[in-house]
């Protein structure tokens, strides 16, 4: 299949874009929704799940590979031993069987996983990032599951969603007669309570109270690196850190400085900073967008809404309202754009990222 440009020339299209296309062949936006954006954002959850289906792809290869061996190998023990296999011949013998006619195909991905250097790089620090002793206990079940079970088992009895997360993070032996917890959980904890504190009194406990989104951002440092250290991917913050800084300036809460990376020189510092303050401007910005979005679906759900009931009742239709004006996607520079402007002359307060 192919596609004609203005000036006349037929060009074939990639893989991404036909997946694309087709995608929005057979769906389309909500009105009041960007197409671009809603592209970008497709584009960006096709990126992950292809990262993925990758990731899965090459883990049960090696497995099958062990398995012709006479070699039982499940995921775990693949991920626990990081097995891998050393000859190309072995890649190209377990070849499978939807990639059968494209062998071409799987050699590309083969040498992708085995010769990239930038995909070695990121194998071996994910890995660091992972551990060695696991991050919860939770196995495959998704939270919102555990959570509802944990729920079931008590009786029925709400229980706080920290406490939850915290017991997710337990690891099932004790050492010396101690509970002991998955990677930096304990830390995040403690620092949570230290938040919290401040926030409901001394002698208030965080365990047993509803979870504080003040808490956890502040706790947290805000988002680092679009992560939150507590219920990450499982609760959503609505508010950002400038926001809490600008609310609790006249209110005496404490509030940590966020940690940075040790710096050379001074340079480097004022640099790091500058860069770290245009990250929270755009995180701001970021809030305000989501916020205004939603206010505009709402309006635009109630328009109809309005518009539906007129015409069960016989009644004329509603005055049209003007919908709410929705501010342009913020953009956050990368650092090679930043130190760019930044060394160009550019202000700092200039730089394009809204």
């Amino acid at each position: 299949m192919t596609t004609t440009t203005e000036d006349g020339r037929r060009v074939v299209p990639t893989c991404a874009q036909v997946v694309l296309r087709t995608f929005w062949e057979h769906y389309k936006v909500s009105a009041g929704t960007d197409q671009r954006e809603a592209t970008a954002v497709l584009e960006l959850m096709a990126k992950k799940n292809l990262r993925g289906t990758f990731y899965h792809i090459r883990r049960l290869a090696i497995s099958h590979y062990y398995a012709e061996q006479g070699k039982r190998r499940n995921k775990d023990r693949v991920i626990a031993e990081n097995l891998t296999i050393e000859d190309d011949a072995g890649w190209e013998r377990i070849c499978p069987p939807w990639c059968v006619n494209k062998k071409d195909g799987w050699c590309a991905l083969v040498h992708y996983w085995t010769e990239d250097e930038e995909f070695k790089a990121r194998s071996i620090q994910n890995k660091a990032n992972r551990g060695s002793g696991g991050t919860h206990n939770q196995g495959n079940k998704p939270f919102p599951l555990y959570e509802k079970d944990m729920l079931a088992a008590n009786g029925g009895q709400e229980i706080p969603r920290i406490q939850v997360w915290q017991t997710t993070h337990k690891k099932k032996e004790l050492v010396e007669g101690k509970v002991v917890y998955y990677g930096k959980t304990e830390e995040s904890m403690s620092s949570y309570s230290k938040a919290f504190k401040p926030l409901h009194g001394e002698d208030s406990n965080s365990l047993s109270k509803p979870l504080d989104e003040m808490a956890v951002m502040i706790s947290g440092g805000g988002k680092l690196h679009g992560r939150i250290s507590i219920l990450n991917a499982v609760h959503k913050p609505t508010i950002t850190l400038p926001w809490i800084r600008h609310m609790t300036s006249s209110s005496g809460v404490c509030m940590p400085p966020r940690p940075r990376r040790p710096t050379q020189t001074s340079d480097d510092a004022r640099m790091a900073e500058a860069y770290e303050q245009l990250h929270e401007e755009f995180q701001q910005k970021m809030h305000e967008y989501e916020v205004a979005c939603s206010a505009s679906r709402q309006h635009d759900r109630e328009q109809t809404k309005a518009l539906f009931e007129a015409l069960r009742a016989g009644a004329p239709p509603p005055l049209y309202v003007e919908p709410l004006v929705v501010p342009p996607l913020p953009k956050m520079p990368t650092k090679t754009e930043f130190l760019a402007q930044l060394y160009g002359g550019t202000p700092v307060s200039a730089l394009p990222y809204c």
